[in-house]
């Protein structure tokens, strides 16, 4: 009697589990036009659209003449490791482009089987702003993509766009709903496979990367990249980037280097294990709370430290004992970093028991600095004994 009761319930699983796949006729790839590229090359990339359907005509939306509003296609950047998904910057997912008209989309009947293929384009500042034919040139990162590998995919998304909501119904993650007459699309669109992205240094002296123009001087260990002429030091306010990848490369079998800054907007700083993982990746701002994202790895890959900036604005952080992987300790912070509330752990590991104690911190400071309120760390003053 169990066992035919349990063979019920996992055969009426089952069958909701089928009911609830949804049919989605259109797939999506994107490719590279080469298998590697020089930095401030411009990228091509191919956006294949294809009616898996053998039988029935689909309609698709395209771009065509939009040029402001919603993006139909952006752009993720991931890193190359393989030991944590990191996602290094999104797109912008709203055009910005010198508009005249607003333009459309539009529409394409795709024919069984039939595939319609898109290029798009990143660094070709020569067309980003052109709204007359280029909107395919209108991609970007917000700061330069200096040498390296990378993991990037594509996400294709009407939703918002007027002609794409009147062809599309959408459904969430636990939407049971059934199509009114209209094709089912994912309310966050159709995403690709990541594909590999491969920028190499030249060995130009003068590059120019997404409309910044570099300099680049060696001091025999890391090249320095600095904004329109040679700085001297690290801390030299035109200094945007420095790397240890040698010219005709993309990466090195060990000892890899990796910082950027770009002043108001983020800086990285990553250390690699000798494959290629993550051992250490800050993305931090000059702020208080500084850190933006952070995952921090000892030498066994076990993770040692996270820490991210919330989507409401608040600043989150945790670190945890290994190997056991046990939280260690625990912070909240306010957006503006003025108010910490910080959990430590204590674990017992004769009776399994674990107590927290948690204090409130106050690391930061509100200020006013050159008419923008900013959050800056407080300076505790030491005494000196008479």
């Amino acid at each position: 009697m169990k066992s035919t009761l349990l063979f019920f319930l996992l055969f009426c699983t089952t069958q909701l589990a089928v009911a609830d796949l949804k049919y989605e006729p259109i797939s999506i790839q994107i490719s590279t036009e080469k298998a590697s590229y020089y930095e401030g090359e411009k990228i091509t990339f191919h956006i294949t659209i294809t009616n898996t359907d053998k039988n029935k005509t689909y309609p698709v939306l395209v771009p065509h003449t939009q040029n402001t509003g919603q993006k139909l296609f952006y752009l993720n950047l991931y890193d190359k490791a393989n030991n944590t998904l990191l996602l290094r910057a999104t797109e912008d997912k709203n055009l910005n482009m010198m508009v005249h008209d607003t333009g459309t989309a539009q529409i394409k009947h795709l024919k069984p089987q039939e595939q319609v293929v898109i290029p798009i384009y990143l660094n070709d500042f020569v067309n980003y702003y052109s709204y007359h034919t280029q909107n395919s040139s209108h991609h970007s990162f917000g700061v330069p993509l200096f040498a390296g590998v990378y993991r990037i995919n594509l996400c294709y998304n009407p939703k918002g766009i007027a002609l794409g909501d009147s062809l599309y119904e959408y459904y969430g993650d636990f939407d049971h709903s059934t199509s009114q007459g209209k094709l089912r699309m994912y309310e966050h669109g159709l995403t690709t496979r990541m594909i590999e992205l491969k920028i190499k240094r030249s060995d130009a002296k003068k590059i120019s990367i997404e409309r910044n123009n570099y300099e680049i001087s060696y001091d025999g260990h890391r090249f320095w990249y600095f904004k329109d002429s040679i700085g001297e030091g690290g801390t030299n306010p035109r200094l945007d980037h420095v790397t240890n990848l040698p010219p005709d490369s993309c990466s090195l079998p060990s000892g890899e280097y990796y910082y950027s800054h770009f002043p108001d907007i983020y800086a990285e700083y990553i250390v690699r294990f000798d494959d290629g993982d993550i051992k250490e990746y800050r993305k931090y701002r000059d702020w208080c709370p500084d850190y933006l994202y952070t995952e921090k790895y000892n030498d066994f890959k076990q993770r040692t430290f996270f820490a991210q900036r919330l989507p409401d604005g608040r600043f989150y952080s945790v670190s945890y004992g290994q190997p056991k992987n046990r939280k260690h300790q625990e912070t909240y912070c306010s957006a503006d970093g003025t108010l910490c509330n910080v959990t430590t752990f204590k674990y017992s590991d004769k009776t399994r028991s674990v107590k927290t104690r948690t204090d409130q911190t106050s690391p930061c400071l509100d200020v006013q600095l050159e008419g923008k309120r900013r959050s800056v760390y407080k300076m505790e003053e030491l005494s000196v004994p008479e």
